[in-house]
């Protein structure tokens, strides 16, 4: 179980770096799409996104909370997900993709934060 939530760790980290850059780089590979005569589906990459972020929190942050009763990493986590469920479906559509970058962002950070906590403390773990 210990080696399931360092993986998944992991992968948070790096599914919500990846979604920092995504959002910071976005609007610049934007401008470049047409004159590359690219076509960029960005739902699609939405939807990739949120799987890969999602499920680092349920197979990680959960077990770990589990595992050393963390609250703050627990908090973190949810808080992070939820606000890029969030910028994603409500404030992306309601006030365009600034807001909703600016709101990504932030939740990119809430968790790598969170899954940072989590591996600390699971590092922590003797069993």
């Amino acid at each position: 179980m210990k080696t399931l939530i360092r993986f998944a760790d992991y992968a948070g980290i790096a599914a919500s770096a990846l979604c920092l850059l995504h959002c910071l780089a976005m609007p610049l590979l934007l401008v470049a799409f047409p004159l590359l005569g690219l076509k960029g589906d960005h739902h699609a990459w939405h939807d990739a996104l949120l799987l890969a972020i999602t499920a680092p929190v349920l197979l990680a942050l959960v077990p770990g909370y589990i595992r050393h009763r963390d609250p703050v990493a627990l908090s973190l986590g949810l808080t992070g997900l939820g606000a890029f469920l969030v910028a994603v479906f409500v404030i992306g559509p309601q006030w365009g993709e600034m807001a909703e970058t600016v709101s990504a962002v932030a939740s990119s950070v809430l968790l790598m934060a969170a899954h940072w906590r989590n591996h600390r403390y699971c590092k922590e773990c003797r069993t």
